[in-house]
């Protein structure tokens, strides 16, 4: 195979969740290109924008009715925006009110309506996934809706092209020769609807409207009949998401982003460099332009080859990779679960992480060496608990069909909210039904180490005992009514169960959501009558909301606590051990004289 076929082919060739994502944006491109084009016309380019935020409430709907079903949560999202297209377009017509100024009127309050559900709602981070963007986790049937949509849009778009077109020129024109015009109207808006609603099961609502957007105004600098202006928006957004997936495979990247990313890179070149309109058209004669814009170009070819190879391993790293292949591969959720393996499993099996230190597993956004990862593995750790709610679609993108192990299996959990808290290695009672989990299924995977896998688990244990007994000692030093203290996300209910510690939040259920009025005004009312003084951050958290809280009541910021995540390897919470016990040092040293003492 030659450099230039695995560079450009062989990740289309090799995996079944690459193809499926390029079929999906090829047959939005289709549509998306005419679509977009049209919109452009209209001048209505941001319209296309207001109605992707407008699909928010209805799929947050189809979510509480029925969970992550497809069928549900695409029809909420089809007939909230349309009903947001109808009634913008109804106040345009019986009111003086302009078009854009009702659109952006009434996607507003579908936008507020929606995170307002979202909100109401505990487990919500699923939901923020699959509408932010999940083209790595394209399964039949939602390739089934991308494609039936295309199909049916593509068809219309053949048959009511020249009303359509009619309309979109010279709306005044098309009502005064045809009682029809409305309807055409109506049915153009039901179409962008509806493609944005099969956009975003592919690349999220926000990344749709980029490609469907993009590659039409791009395609404005290059030619001017409008049937050409189609295609070639068409072809543009369908090389868009060609290189797109593949800087978002050797760069790795996130696949959504890296699609639009490519689509305004397009979009720069036309608009120094195109034909019709561009920069160099408006300030620079021929012969100046022509030499800038073969530099230009050339330059931008060489950025690209190099964030291409940028994700190609070196020597030293196929090498290592090659040694390591020999051991079976685990692959855990987050950075936790993966030193609990790696402790466990030692030198028989081969750990990695799919969201590494440092990261936040609520908001994680899979790439493509994720699914690479998913399909090389022997055994999938997760954590269960509706911690990882984007980890079934993405087993299920890599095709991966070897055991997954909930490492809570057997753990009762706490309830938060109607939901339960996922948060459970916080209590070292719980860590040790992890280790015993991981114990079994490690076994289980190398048969021939099991012995030695045995060992290292009942070490592992004592040294997790030996520590919990540690932190106890250090903690009884402290009188129970000083334990108190606030954090920035409610991450450590089983941590303030464990040891007798009050500690309450301002963040509330996940790093997703923002707390309200309401919830700060309790807080520090709750914060002056009990004086409690101690304020914690979160390792993965914003803290800006914890900085404004201790601003307010005078309180001291304590410290950070790791919550969801490790630290970078070489300091302070790299480990598990080492996590728990700077989490109860740190609040330990915060509870000591003179914070313990301020009234």
């Amino acid at each position: 195979m030659t450099l230039m076929q695995a560079l450009f082919w062989q990740p289309f060739a090799e995996f079944d969740f690459m193809r499926r994502a390029l079929v999906a944006c090829l047959a939005l491109a289709l549509t998306c290109g005419p679509l977009g084009t049209l919109l452009v016309l209209r001048r209505m380019s941001l319209v296309g924008d207001a109605m992707a935020h407008a699909l928010l409430p209805g799929a947050a709907v189809g979510y509480l009715l029925a969970g992550l079903s497809l069928g549900a949560m695409s029809a909420g999202a089809f007939v909230a925006a349309l009903l947001v297209a109808l009634l913008a377009g109804v106040v345009a017509r019986f009111t003086p009110q302009r078009e854009d100024a009702s659109f952006a009127a009434f996607y507003l309050i579908a936008l507020a309506a929606g995170v307002l559900l979202i909100a109401r709602q505990g487990g919500s981070v699923d939901l923020m996934h699959v509408l932010f963007g999940s083209v790595l986790a394209v399964d039949d049937a939602s390739l089934k809706l991308v494609a039936g949509v295309s199909s049916v849009s593509l068809l219309l778009l053949a048959v009511l092209w020249r009303p359509i077109v009619f309309e979109a020129c010279d709306g005044l024109f098309m009502r005064t020769v045809s009682r029809r015009s409305a309807a055409v109207h109506y049915l153009f808006l039901a179409l962008v609807v509806g493609n944005l609603v099969a956009g975003f099961q592919a690349l999220g609502t926000l990344m749709a409207v980029g490609l469907l957007m993009l590659p039409a105004t791009a395609a404005r600098f290059w030619v001017r009949s409008l049937e050409a202006l189609a295609l070639l928006a068409a072809g543009i957004a369908a090389f868009s998401a060609w290189a797109g997936l593949l800087l978002s495979y050797h760069a790795s990247l996130p696949s959504g982003p890296a699609i639009v990313l490519v689509a305004g890179g397009v979009y720069v070149l036309s608009l120094a460099l195109g034909r019709h309109g561009s920069l160099r058209a408006a300030w620079r004669p021929q012969a100046v332009a022509a030499p800038a814009a073969a530099w230009l170009g050339g330059a931008t070819a060489v950025g690209v080859v190099a964030l291409v190879l940028a994700g190609l391993p070196t020597p030293a790293q196929a090498q290592a990779a090659a040694a390591s292949a020999e051991r079976p591969r685990v692959v855990a959720s987050f950075s936790i679960l993966a030193d609990m393996a790696r402790e466990v499993g030692g030198d028989a099996v081969e750990v990695s992480s799919l969201v590494g230190p440092g990261g936040d597993a609520h908001v994680y956004e899979p790439t493509p060496a994720a699914v690479r990862q998913l399909a090389a593995a022997q055994l999938v750790v997760v954590n269960g608990l509706r911690f990882e709610g984007w980890i079934d679609r993405l087993v299920a993108a890599s095709g991966y069909r070897g055991p997954v192990l909930v490492a809570t299996t057997g753990i009762r959990p706490r309830m938060v909210y109607g939901a339960p808290d996922p948060h459970a290695w916080h209590d070292p009672a719980n860590a040790r039904v992890y280790i015993e989990n991981l114990r079994v299924a490690l076994g289980r995977l190398v048969p021939a180490q099991a012995a030695a896998i045995d060992a290292r688990a009942a070490h592992y244990l004592q040294r997790l005992d030996a520590q919990d007994q540690r932190l106890r000692a250090l903690l009884a030093q402290v009188p129970a009514e000083q334990r108190r203290a606030i954090t920035s996300h409610d991450a450590f209910g089983y941590l303030a169960a464990a040891y007798g510690i009050r500690l309450a939040s301002v963040q509330g259920w996940t790093t997703a959501a923002e707390p309200s009025a309401a919830d700060l005004a309790r807080l520090m009312r709750q914060m002056k009558a009990e004086q409690t003084r101690a304020l914690f951050l979160e390792n993965t958290g914003n803290p800006r909301m914890m900085q404004r809280v201790a601003q307010d009541t005078g309180a001291v910021i304590g410290g950070t606590l790791y919550a969801d995540a490790l630290s970078p390897p070489g300091t302070a919470a790299d480990s598990y051990l080492k996590l728990l016990n700077h989490n109860l040092t740190t609040l330990i040293a915060a509870w000591q004289p003179p914070v313990a003492r301020t009234p």
